[in-house]
C-alpha cells in the first residue's frame, strides 16, 4: 500500500513537470522574439567631399639673357705684307663697297705699298678679294688690282664730302689726307707764301682749275708723284717725298696745283694736309 502510493505521487509529479514543459515551451514560441539590446541605428555622416585646391600654375621667371659686355673694339692686328698676301682670298662674285673717308689705293696690303690712286669719300668700290685687314679692288684705268685698307670702306652708302668741306680742305682750314691707317702729318707752319707767278695754263682751263687768291704751305704726309695735269694719267714730272712742303697754288676737287722746286704741277689732294 505504501509502494502504491509512492508511485502514484511520483506520477503526478512527472505529469505535471511534462504540463509545465509543455506550457512554457509554447509561450516561447509566442512571444517575439526581442534582441538584448536595443539596435542603435548607426548614424553616418555623408561623406565630405575632399577639397582640393587647383593645382597652382608653376610660375618660372622667363630665363634672363646673359649679357656679356663686348670688349672694346680694338685696332686691326698688324700683319706684314706677306702675312697678308698668304691670307688673300678672291670673292666667288664681286662686291660693292663705300669709301668712309678719302682712302688710298696701294701697290701691296700694307702702309708700305705704293699708293697709286684713291677714293674720294663716298665714291664705290669694287671688292674682288681681301687679306685680313684689307680688300682687293678693281680699278677700270689699270691693269692690276689695288688694295685699300678695310677701315675705310663701308657696306653701306656714305654722303660725299660737301663742296664747303672741300673748300675748307683746299685753304688749310681744316686737315686733309686720304686714310690708310697712317698717321697724318701737318705742315711746318702755316704762314702764306707770295702768289705764284705761275697763271692760268691750258691744262688749267681744261681741268676747270680754280686759283688760290693767296698760296699756302702743304706737306706731303706720304710719298707722292708730281704730276703734269691732274689726273692719273698725267705724266710724272717730279718725285715728292713723305714730310716735304709744297706750295698750293690752286686747286680741283682732287687735286691740287702745286709750285715745288720751280716747277708748277698737280699732287693728288688726299696725299697732302694743310694747317
Amino acid at each position: 500500500m505504501k509502494n502504491k502510493s509512492k508511485k502514484w505521487l511520483l506520477a503526478l509529479l512527472l505529469s505535471c513537470s511534462v504540463v509545465v514543459l509543455a506550457t512554457g515551451c509554447d509561450k516561447l514560441k509566442k512571444e517575439p522574439e526581442t534582441e538584448s539590446e536595443t539596435q542603435t541605428e548607426k548614424v553616418t555622416e555623408p561623406p565630405t567631399e575632399k577639397v582640393t585646391e587647383p593645382p597652382t600654375e608653376k610660375v618660372t621667371e622667363p630665363p634672363t639673357e646673359k649679357v656679356t659686355e663686348t670688349e672694346p673694339q680694338t685696332q686691326p692686328k698688324e700683319l706684314t705684307v706677306e702675312e697678308e698676301k698668304a691670307q688673300e682670298t678672291e670673292f666667288d662674285t664681286f662686291r660693292t663697297g663705300y669709301a668712309s673717308d678719302d682712302v688710298n689705293v696701294r701697290t701691296a696690303p700694307g702702309s708700305d705699298g705704293d699708293i697709286f690712286d684713291s677714293f674720294d669719300q663716298g665714291e664705290t668700290l669694287r671688292l674682288v678679294g681681301e687679306t685680313p685687314n684689307w680688300y682687293v679692288v678693281d680699278l677700270d684705268d689699270y691693269e692690276e688690282n689695288g688694295y685699300v685698307s678695310k677701315q675705310f670702306v663701308s657696306d653701306t652708302e656714305v654722303a660725299p664730302k660737301t663742296e664747303e668741306e672741300r673748300e675748307q680742305l683746299a685753304n688749310g682750314t681744316a686737315p686733309s689726307s686720304a686714310n690708310d691707317g697712317n698717321t697724318t702729318a701737318s705742315a711746318d707752319n702755316g704762314t702764306s707764301v707770295p702768289p705764284s707767278t705761275a697763271g692760268t695754263s691750258a691744262v688749267d682751263t681744261e681741268y676747270g682749275v680754280e686759283v688760290y687768291a693767296e698760296s699756302f704751305p702743304i706737306q706731303a704726309t706720304v710719298g707722292a708723284n708730281m704730276r703734269q695735269a691732274p689726273t692719273q694719267n698725267g705724266e710724272i714730272i717730279n718725285m715728292i717725298a713723305s714730310g716735304t712742303n709744297v706750295t698750293a697754288i690752286g686747286y680741283t676737287d682732287r687735286w691740287y696745283k702745286v709750285e715745288y722746286e720751280g716747277t708748277v704741277g698737280y699732287v693728288n689732294r688726299n696725299l697732302f694736309t694743310a694747317e
